[in-house]
Protein backbone atom coordinates (compact mmCIF):
# COMPACT_ATOMS: atom_id res chain seq x y z
CA UNK A 1 0.00 0.00 0.00
CA UNK A 2 1.12 3.53 -0.61
CA UNK A 3 0.19 7.00 -1.71
CA UNK A 4 -0.13 7.92 -5.37
CA UNK A 5 -0.27 11.58 -6.33
CA UNK A 6 -1.58 12.15 -9.86
CA UNK A 7 -1.71 15.63 -11.38
CA UNK A 8 -5.14 16.67 -12.63
CA UNK A 9 -4.19 17.92 -16.11
CA UNK A 10 -0.95 16.45 -17.38
CA UNK A 11 -0.48 12.96 -16.04
CA UNK A 12 2.53 13.80 -13.87
CA UNK A 13 2.65 11.54 -10.85
CA UNK A 14 4.62 10.75 -7.73
CA UNK A 15 4.45 7.84 -5.29
CA UNK A 16 5.44 7.23 -1.67
CA UNK A 17 4.95 4.02 0.25
CA UNK A 18 3.26 4.16 3.68
CA UNK A 19 6.56 4.33 5.56
CA UNK A 20 7.94 7.12 3.36
CA UNK A 21 4.68 9.10 3.59
CA UNK A 22 4.75 8.84 7.37
CA UNK A 23 8.14 10.56 7.47
CA UNK A 24 7.33 13.15 4.80
CA UNK A 25 4.05 13.91 6.61
CA UNK A 26 6.06 14.69 9.78
CA UNK A 27 8.14 17.21 7.83
CA UNK A 28 4.98 18.71 6.34
CA UNK A 29 3.49 18.98 9.83
CA UNK A 30 6.61 20.62 11.29
CA UNK A 31 6.78 22.98 8.30
CA UNK A 32 3.17 24.05 8.87
CA UNK A 33 2.19 22.81 5.41
CA UNK A 34 -0.43 20.53 6.98
CA UNK A 35 -2.22 20.51 10.34
CA UNK A 36 -5.26 19.19 12.12
CA UNK A 37 -6.82 15.90 13.20
CA UNK A 38 -5.30 16.26 16.66
CA UNK A 39 -1.73 16.28 15.38
CA UNK A 40 0.48 18.97 16.88
CA UNK A 41 3.88 20.29 15.91
CA UNK A 42 6.73 19.42 18.24
CA UNK A 43 9.21 22.23 17.72
CA UNK A 44 6.91 25.27 17.68
CA UNK A 45 9.10 27.38 15.38
CA UNK A 46 6.93 30.42 14.58
CA UNK A 47 8.48 30.68 11.11
CA UNK A 48 6.58 27.53 10.25
CA UNK A 49 3.38 28.21 12.18
CA UNK A 50 0.23 26.99 10.43
CA UNK A 51 -1.64 29.70 8.54
CA UNK A 52 -4.94 30.13 6.75
CA UNK A 53 -3.36 28.34 3.76
CA UNK A 54 -2.31 25.26 5.73
CA UNK A 55 -3.78 22.09 4.20
CA UNK A 56 -5.72 19.58 6.33
CA UNK A 57 -3.38 16.74 7.29
CA UNK A 58 -6.19 14.30 6.48
CA UNK A 59 -5.43 14.85 2.79
CA UNK A 60 -2.14 13.01 3.43
CA UNK A 61 -3.29 10.54 6.08
CA UNK A 62 -5.33 8.39 3.73
CA UNK A 63 -5.40 7.64 0.05
CA UNK A 64 -9.12 8.25 -0.42
CA UNK A 65 -9.00 10.43 -3.53
CA UNK A 66 -8.40 13.75 -1.79
CA UNK A 67 -8.02 16.69 -4.15
CA UNK A 68 -5.13 19.07 -3.54
CA UNK A 69 -5.68 22.33 -5.42
CA UNK A 70 -3.05 24.21 -7.38
CA UNK A 71 -2.96 26.90 -4.67
CA UNK A 72 -2.44 24.25 -1.99
CA UNK A 73 0.35 22.69 -4.09
CA UNK A 74 2.11 26.05 -4.28
CA UNK A 75 1.80 26.52 -0.51
CA UNK A 76 3.07 23.00 0.25
CA UNK A 77 6.02 23.42 -2.12
CA UNK A 78 6.94 26.80 -0.60
CA UNK A 79 6.77 25.46 2.96
CA UNK A 80 8.82 22.37 2.09
CA UNK A 81 11.47 24.47 0.31
CA UNK A 82 11.64 26.82 3.32
CA UNK A 83 11.97 23.82 5.64
CA UNK A 84 14.80 22.42 3.51
CA UNK A 85 16.57 25.79 3.46
CA UNK A 86 16.26 26.08 7.26
CA UNK A 87 17.53 22.49 7.75
CA UNK A 88 14.35 21.53 9.58
CA UNK A 89 15.08 17.91 8.66
CA UNK A 90 18.43 18.13 10.44
CA UNK A 91 16.68 19.52 13.51
CA UNK A 92 14.15 16.70 13.38
CA UNK A 93 16.95 14.14 13.15
CA UNK A 94 18.07 15.21 16.61
CA UNK A 95 14.64 14.23 17.93
CA UNK A 96 13.72 11.27 15.71
CA UNK A 97 16.70 8.96 16.12
CA UNK A 98 15.36 6.51 13.51
CA UNK A 99 14.91 9.09 10.75
CA UNK A 100 15.74 7.61 7.34
CA UNK A 101 18.81 9.01 5.61
CA UNK A 102 16.79 9.47 2.38
CA UNK A 103 14.22 11.81 3.97
CA UNK A 104 15.77 14.99 2.55
CA UNK A 105 15.63 13.46 -0.95
CA UNK A 106 11.97 12.48 -0.53
CA UNK A 107 11.05 15.96 0.67
CA UNK A 108 12.94 17.59 -2.21
CA UNK A 109 11.21 15.29 -4.69
CA UNK A 110 7.78 15.92 -3.16
CA UNK A 111 8.38 19.69 -3.19
CA UNK A 112 9.35 19.47 -6.88
CA UNK A 113 6.24 17.42 -7.65
CA UNK A 114 4.06 20.00 -5.88
CA UNK A 115 5.73 22.77 -7.90
CA UNK A 116 4.91 20.90 -11.12
CA UNK A 117 1.37 20.14 -10.01
CA UNK A 118 0.78 23.84 -9.32
CA UNK A 119 0.84 24.44 -13.08
CA UNK A 120 -1.22 21.31 -13.74
CA UNK A 121 -4.32 22.10 -11.70
CA UNK A 122 -3.31 20.26 -8.53
CA UNK A 123 -3.51 16.53 -7.91
CA UNK A 124 -5.45 13.70 -6.32
CA UNK A 125 -4.18 11.49 -3.53
CA UNK A 126 -5.08 7.85 -4.10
Amino acid sequence: MGYDFAAEDAGTSYRLNDWQMGHVRLVMLEAGAVAGDGLARLFGNERFAPSADTVPVGHFSSNDGWQVTAAQCAFIAARLRAALDADLIGDMALFYYDQPTQLRDWVEEFAAFNEQATAQGGYRVS
